[in-house]
């Protein structure tokens, strides 16, 4: 990779919305990295909390070249797209407002880079909770281990990385792939925006994927298991624009008569849905996991997964 004196080697990008607090404190980790050659690049999604004055503050006396941009709130999507259409660094990495790099993350991916200069090479390193600023919960941590919302047990364990793999919250590419090849907007929340691009690679654009567990990233994000159930819907519902978009991954009814006729039943929000998950929300502070708590999960999967089909159906 060539660069001009004037050219940063990585510019990393972080769309945000309304963390104030948690983007301050990923700014300040990026300052502590024993890497120096970097830019930075904010989206501000719309915030309606203390983002921009945190932002205007903070640029005035950054370590690092800061680059700050605003839209309407439009997605996690539409605004990495944005940050990238104006990286001038040949290598990007993308990471999220609530994730703290390690002081040789950024390192630890521009090796790689140099290692692979082919376009098509991507990097996902390695995500876990922080154990700072948060109480990890039995629920997160089975969150975290069973791959229910990544997988990063199976990567260290030697599973290869592939296109399910393509999780914005630690990644890097070359910024020409992805200038060509952008997120979809049309995915306008933070749900499988980033694996819609990962497959869209793999079946069209020959991506090559690695794993670098040494780029390690903290993930501050506490939740709960309402809040899981909530991103569920937003999960089920990105699930039917995935299918329509590529209809060979389309989610498959299951050939079960049982569950055909008890999964629509379950999860209608009016009947027996909220009784279960107040029910799954109980049992899982007692004990997780237990048989109710991927369940409840899938249940509100496949809610919002219908809700968007008969949205459809309207339009």
């Amino acid at each position: 990779m060539q660069l001009s004196p004037t050219q940063p080697a990585v510019g990393v990008v972080i769309p945000t919305y309304n963390r104030a607090n948690d983007l301050l404190q990923c700014l300040q980790h990026l300052e502590r990295q024993d890497f120096r050659d970097f830019e930075v690049l904010v989206v501000d999604d719309g915030s309606t909390d203390h983002t921009r004055a945190v932002l205007e503050r903070y640029q005035g006396s950054a370590p690092f070249p800061l680059h700050s941009f605003h839209q309407a709130n439009a997605g996690p999507a539409a605004a990495r797209n944005l940050a990238i259409a104006h990286l001038s660094a040949p290598v990007g990495i993308l990471i999220g407002d609530d994730i703290f790099p390690a002081s040789n993350f950024i390192r630890n991916h521009l090796d790689l880079h140099r290692a692979h200069p082919e376009l098509e090479a991507v990097a996902v390193g390695f995500t876990r909770w922080s154990e700072s600023g948060q109480s990890i919960t039995p629920f997160m941590r089975w969150l975290d281990r069973d791959g229910v919302q990544f997988s990063y047990g199976a990567l260290a364990t030697g599973t290869p990385p592939g296109w399910e793999h393509f999780y914005t919250s630690n990644l890097s590419f070359k910024t020409e792939y992805l200038r060509r090849n952008p997120f979809n907007p049309a995915f306008d929340k933070a749900a499988m925006e980033d694996i819609e691009l990962g497959y869209r690679l793999a079946r069209e654009h020959n991506l090559q994927m690695y794993f670098l567990p040494d780029a390690i990233a903290d993930h501050l994000h506490p939740t709960s298991f309402r809040l899981a159930c909530r991103r569920m819907v937003h999960v089920g519902s990105a699930a039917y624009l995935f299918g329509q978009l590529w209809p060979e991954r389309q989610l498959q009814p299951s050939r079960s008569w049982l569950k055909r006729t008890l999964v629509p039943i379950l999860s209608e929000p009016r009947l027996i849905l909220p009784a279960l998950t107040l029910i799954a929300d109980a049992a899982t502070a007692v004990r997780c996991p237990n048989p109710l708590t991927p369940l409840v999960l899938l249940l509100h999967e496949r809610l919002g997964y219908r809700q968007a089909a008969q949205a459809a159906q309207t339009r």
